[in-house]
């Protein structure tokens, strides 16, 4: 049975390369192939593809992509995120689809000419926790198994936790003090977390740790 999001992509082949040619107003900038199953995009430095403007969020979008079918994620961004000039929440791409990111644009290519090219799958599926120790949320748990992942509960005060390779890292996005992570504020830098350590947003505490 073919996947309800992408459709009769198990009847089709990956002998095929997946790019995004990025450009900004009429300059050509660079070729991404497409070799991972998820690639964040944003203005921060840690995304996959980091696009360096005001007119981007720091985590604009995700591209999700299965054998040789991709789906475009807008990540709650600033500006949004369109394809072929419609904004869009979630779109499936086909080949030739532009996706404009603020000031840049990304034009999705199939080139079936090209030697197959295998989608690998994140390089880590492990799933991780936050525990609230206190606050609204005391007692309860948030899992943490996307590529980016924006910590309930704080409108005042913005914070993500991305993975990359098999690694998680808290980033601060708004507010007016940085998250703390066991006692020590991170600054505007990604601050790599592992199990156990303890997380402060808001004035509320919570404990990261990895499951199953």
């Amino acid at each position: 049975m073919a996947d309800a999001e992408h459709p009769g992509m198990r009847d089709r082949e990956a002998a095929v390369a997946i790019r995004l040619l990025v450009s900004s107003g009429q300059s050509p900038l660079r070729v991404v192939p497409v070799l991972k199953e998820c690639l964040t995009i944003g203005r921060r430095p840690y995304n996959d593809i980091a696009l360096d403007d005001l007119t981007v969020s720091g985590e604009h979008a995700l591209l999700r992509t299965r054998g040789t079918e991709s789906v475009v994620h807008d990540l709650e961004s600033r500006n949004g995120t369109l394809v072929n000039g419609m904004p869009v929440d979630k779109r499936v791409l086909g080949d030739g689809d532009v996706i404009d990111i603020g000031i840049y644009r990304l034009r999705y290519v199939l080139d079936p000419g090209a030697p197959g090219v295998v989608v690998l799958p994140e390089a880590s599926q492990a799933t991780a926790f936050v525990d609230f120790l206190s606050g609204p949320l005391a007692g309860t748990t948030q899992r943490i198994d996307r590529a980016v992942t924006r910590l309930a509960g704080h409108p005042e005060q913005v914070a993500v936790i991305s993975r990359r390779k098999g690694r998680f890292f808290v980033t601060h996005l708004e507010g007016p003090a940085f998250p703390r992570v066991n006692g020590e504020a991170i600054g505007l830098a990604a601050r790599q977390v592992v199990d156990g350590d303890l997380i402060e947003l808001a004035g509320v505490t919570l404990r990261f740790r990895l499951g199953g």
